[in-house]
């Protein structure tokens, strides 16, 4: 199901949230581009550590962190145009997953349909390494794969 944002416009978060950050399912304001960005944050840095490698920083053509005025490119590059390239340990075949925007977008929409507790967990602020990992997961493989 889709639902229109407070200002009546299709919401690119699906049926979660509308693009200034307000959740229509349970009425919380939230800084949605900042709380994705802890969610990036406790995964690389912590919750995920144990099952990734970033094997690239995809910057915008003509573009580099200095230009973007980027601090953690392993955190803000999916939001300004760029994406990481992701592998993980058992990948044999040397398969690739990109981070970008859309893979964020689409991580915490699965997040919330397969996740739930995860989710409010997220929307409560109450978010962990754990957390941080299964949207992380979420963001890549569209389900939990690992832990």
């Amino acid at each position: 199901m889709d639902i229109t944002n407070h200002k009546g416009q299709q919401c690119i978060w699906k049926h979660m949230l509308c693009q200034e950050g307000y959740c229509n399912d349970c009425q919380v304001a939230i800084d949605t581009k900042k709380r994705i960005e802890d969610l990036l944050c406790g995964a690389f840095e912590g919750g995920s550590n144990y099952w990734y490698f970033i094997e690239k920083f995809n910057y915008p053509e003509g573009q580099n962190k200095k230009s973007l005025g980027i601090e953690f490119a392993h955190i803000e590059l999916p939001f300004k145009g760029g994406s990481l390239t992701i592998t993980t340990p058992e990948e044999e075949d040397g398969k690739e997953y990109i981070l970008d925007e859309q893979a964020c977008i689409r991580g915490l929409n699965t997040m919330a349909e397969k996740y739930p507790r995860h989710y409010a967990d997220w929307l409560a602020e109450d978010d962990d390494a754990t957390t941080a990992d299964v949207y992380l997961q979420c963001c890549l493989f569209g389900e939990l794969v690992y832990g």
